[in-house]
């Protein structure tokens, strides 16, 4: 039985080679290609039989986050599962995703086959995330437990390389108070600045 999907990614390239290699090679049908999350949303609002899965990338066009798609994606179709799929494999991009419920997170330089299992495992109501070190998915968990919602967002622009003041004005918040949160977290994972906090967890 012939599954569908969308892919969203700004780079044409990608997109059409990702297409022809399901088509041509699984039983996924690419019903929809975007560059951005508008065009994707627009897409859908049309469709009276939706995609089971949309594959989105982190970065799309003028410099929209794919998180910012997720989160309307999730809002407005739970229903459909979601793969981001990115040149970005830092643990803080992989935390976030984690958060905002995404079912699968793959790298680009992963190979076509890993791909491929990573959608039959999620389309098979599962999750896969790329593996990483263990040790470290272990620790960022014992740390991840430990935050409140705000402090765990820190975390991970922290971990995505933001400096202090990005973080602040994405966020809204003070930068005495971001500062806050940083020396905070320094602690709980025993590092020794944040500098030393991004490289521990790259």
């Amino acid at each position: 039985m012939e599954s569908k999907l969308f892919i969203v990614d700004d780079h044409s390239m990608l997109k059409n080679g990702l297409k022809n290699y399901l088509e041509s090679n699984t039983k996924w049908k690419v019903t929809g290609t975007y560059s951005n999350g508008e065009e994707c949303l627009s897409a859908l609002e049309g469709l009276s039989e939706k995609p089971q899965l949309i594959i989105v990338d982190i970065q799309l066009t003028d410099g929209e986050s794919g998180f910012t798609l997720v989160k309307e994606l999730k809002r407005l179709y739970p229903q459909i599962k979601i793969v981001m799929y990115s040149m970005y494999d830092t643990w803080g991009f992989i935390l976030q995703a984690k958060d905002l419920g995404v079912q699968g997170y793959i790298s680009k330089v992963a190979s076509e086959e890993e791909l491929v299992k990573c959608l039959s495992i999620v389309e098979a109501g599962s999750t896969y995330y790329e593996k990483k070190s263990e040790s470290i998915q272990s620790q960022l968990e014992s740390i991840t437990s430990a935050l409140k919602k705000q402090e765990k967002i820190v975390f991970e622009l922290v971990l995505q390389g933001k400096s202090k003041k990005q973080i602040a004005d994405m966020l809204f918040i003070s930068l005495h108070t971001v500062e806050n949160y940083v020396s905070y977290l320094i602690k709980l994972a025993d590092c020794k600045n944040m500098e030393d906090l991004i490289k521990k967890y790259s």
